[in-house]
């Protein structure tokens, strides 16, 4: 509700200077890489309260984790540069898959999309699931050195 009250307020300034939304060349999004969103990619909505950096909840899912790969929290490091902590979006992915039935039915479904903030917003407002390389990175899911999303990580989570 609160991007959209955003995009209406952005909106209206524009209209009161005689300028339209299709003046706008361009926007820069600032965010908090490692909060966690999945949504509807019907409708845009969030199917849960995203799951911000500083949260520990997952701290159970890091160790199972861990726990699969000899105990070894570094086991993905290779790859994508990050050790498997609460810190970052796959294992806050991996979480709300495993603790919210509703996100994974709509996962299964192909109904759900999962993104930093950047890229709801991004799907917000122009309705495309995007990252860029920095962002994407924070995830945990992509190969540092072909900067692409890893499927054996990707399947790992």
């Amino acid at each position: 509700r609160n991007v959209n009250t955003c995009i209406d307020h952005v909106s209206e300034k524009l209209n009161e200077m005689g300028l339209s939304t299709s003046d706008i060349k361009g926007i820069g999004i600032t965010n908090q890489r490692e909060t966690t969103v999945v949504w509807d990619k019907n409708t845009g909505e969030p199917l849960h309260n995203a799951i911000v950096w500083l949260d520990t909840r997952t701290q159970s899912t890091c160790e199972s984790m861990a726990a699969a790969h000899n105990g070894d929290r570094d086991f993905f490091r290779e790859k994508c540069g990050l050790p498997i902590s609460t810190y970052f979006s796959a294992v806050k992915l991996k979480w709300l898959l495993d603790n919210i039935p509703e996100i994974r039915e709509k996962a299964d479904a192909g109904d759900a999309l999962f993104g930093t903030i950047d890229t709801w917003l991004l799907y917000k407002l122009g309705g495309v699931h995007v990252t860029d390389p920095t962002n994407a990175a924070r995830t945990m899911l992509m190969d540092l050195r072909t900067l692409q999303w890893d499927p054996e990580i990707c399947k790992a989570f």
